[in-house]
């Protein structure tokens, strides 16, 4: 089967957010293709099985686990697929069926590579977070209270896996998961991750629910994040916002997003370039 080892959020290959897509030529169970992406080391790799000729069933999986969504790995996919089967077109739509979820993504050539856009659809409020959850967070981050910026919520919001977002008036250096069993803690809140993000930059962190792993760029993130940033009226509506993460671990990246309710109800766009690195083919 053929793969292709692509940076998501990225001007030029090796940086922003690494992924591997992998083509398999039959179907594969799920062990397998765990295996296979603990194999590759990516933070996420997916696997893509074509229905038609521009939509596909995309499954995804971390080291770990397989999740029900993900965005720089649709992103990704799409540029991939764009080039392999529109390399004649300056721009395509393909589809992905995910989590019997169907995501529509718009791919572009650009002078780097491709820029692509998905639309993560209507956002998910989920729940705002008691004042007085707020100490057992900020320390489970390796924070104090006061850290926490109070003219904005601890929120849960999903555009199709739930984070905390957590708004942050200091700077981010010191932040870490730093109890065990933290993704027990966040299902507390009924939220899968955490979201981290300096009020004023938009600075933003996250990690592997083992705080082993910190994420370059998180498109499943910066939806919710974007969505709560409109609703609470930090930016408008249709304005592009632009999330920094990854500089923390050397990989700079940069997220474009917005919210779009000119169609009946309000979708949320993200957008990042893609830059190919590597492919091949796998001997199994």
């Amino acid at each position: 089967m053929n793969y292709f080892h692509v940076d998501v959020f990225s001007e030029k290959p090796m940086t922003g957010n690494g992924l591997t897509v992998v083509f398999p030529n039959a179907p594969l169970n799920e062990t397998v293709m765990l295996d296979i992406a603990k194999e590759f080391k990516q933070f996420e790799t997916i696997f893509l099985f074509q229905d038609e000729r521009s939509s596909f069933t995309a499954r995804i999986f971390t080291v770990d686990e397989e999740l029900g969504f993900a965005g720089h790995p649709i992103l990704g996919a799409a540029a991939v697929v764009h080039q392999i089967y529109f390399s004649h077109l300056q721009t395509a739509t393909i589809r992905f069926q995910l989590s019997g979820r169907s995501i529509e993504v718009q791919s572009e050539t650009s002078k780097t590579g491709y820029q692509v856009v998905m639309n993560q659809g209507t956002p998910e409020f989920i729940t705002q977070v008691e004042s007085c959850q707020y100490e057992s967070i900020a320390k489970s981050l390796n924070n104090q209270p006061v850290d926490i910026d109070k003219a904005l919520p601890l929120e849960v919001v999903s555009t199709g896996l739930p984070y905390l977002l957590v708004p942050l008036k200091s700077d981010l250096h010191n932040v870490k998961i730093s109890i065990p069993n933290f993704e027990v803690f966040l299902s507390n809140f009924r939220a899968k991750f955490v979201y981290i993000f300096n009020t004023e930059t938009l600075e933003c962190r996250t990690w592997d629910n083992n705080g082993l792993v910190e994420d370059i760029a998180t498109g499943s993130a910066a939806g919710p994040l974007c969505a709560y940033l409109v609703k609470h009226g930090i930016k408008a509506e249709k304005e592009v916002i632009r999330l920094r993460q990854g500089s923390f671990v050397g990989r700079p990246s940069v997220i474009e997003g917005w919210a779009d309710s000119s169609k009946g109800t309000t979708d949320i766009f993200i957008r990042g370039r893609v830059s190919f690195f590597a492919q091949g083919r796998l001997s199994i």
